[in-house]
């Protein structure tokens, strides 16, 4: 029988990395805030042309905010992206529902 990957509480903050999610690495049963931005960024090499979502970052992030919201209650309330010095971020704004898990 193989160790379980140790899970990692989420938080304190309210700024997520979608890998940390959606690995199952951040525990998201111990995220008590109502508000959460999650966020995916491109893998620390710089990219000149993102293109149409040339390396899957939307895609992860629209899967991380679905799986949210199916499993934990979250809304999307908005996407942004953030180019910073060639590397690029994308962040959504989720709000927990009314009587969405706790």
């Amino acid at each position: 029988m193989q160790p379980q990957p140790l899970l990692h509480p989420a938080g304190p903050g309210q700024l997520l990395d979608v890998r940390g999610v959606l690995s199952g690495a951040v525990d998201m049963r111990t995220y008590r805030h109502k508000h959460l931005v999650v966020f995916s960024r491109t893998e620390g090499g710089l990219i000149r042309d993102p293109g149409p979502d040339q390396e899957g970052l939307l895609a992860r992030l629209t899967t991380c905010v679905e799986w949210l919201d199916e499993h934990f209650g979250f809304e999307l309330v908005s996407v942004f992206t953030n180019p910073l010095e060639m590397q690029y971020i994308y962040y959504a704004m989720l709000r927990r529902r009314s009587g969405g898990q706790p």
